[in-house]
């Protein structure tokens, strides 16, 4: 399940391994060796992890206001929702 440039497919990586490879292409882009040539490839891989990143904050914020909107049906006076950063 990789990509052809050997990278893992997004479909069969998790958030924190996304975040993982995120830490290690922004340390590759800041760093003084990155080859030119495969500079966009890094930049566009950056961002499909990115949106990947986002899309699993998003369903988990909406899969935790509907277990709170679930337990508020059960019990009127249960606190309210956590929040979860939106920040990546």
């Amino acid at each position: 399940m990789s990509d052809t440039d050997g990278d893992i497919a997004l479909d069969a990586i998790g958030y924190a391994e996304a975040m993982r490879e995120l830490e290690g292409i922004l340390e590759e882009l800041e760093g003084d060796e990155l080859d030119v040539d495969v500079l966009a490839d890094r930049v566009r891989r950056a961002s499909e992890l990115i949106r990947l990143c986002r899309g699993r904050i998003t369903r988990a914020q909406d899969d935790v206001a509907r277990i709170v909107a679930d337990l508020e049906e059960l019990d009127p006076d249960a606190a309210e929702a956590p929040t979860v950063p939106d920040d990546v």
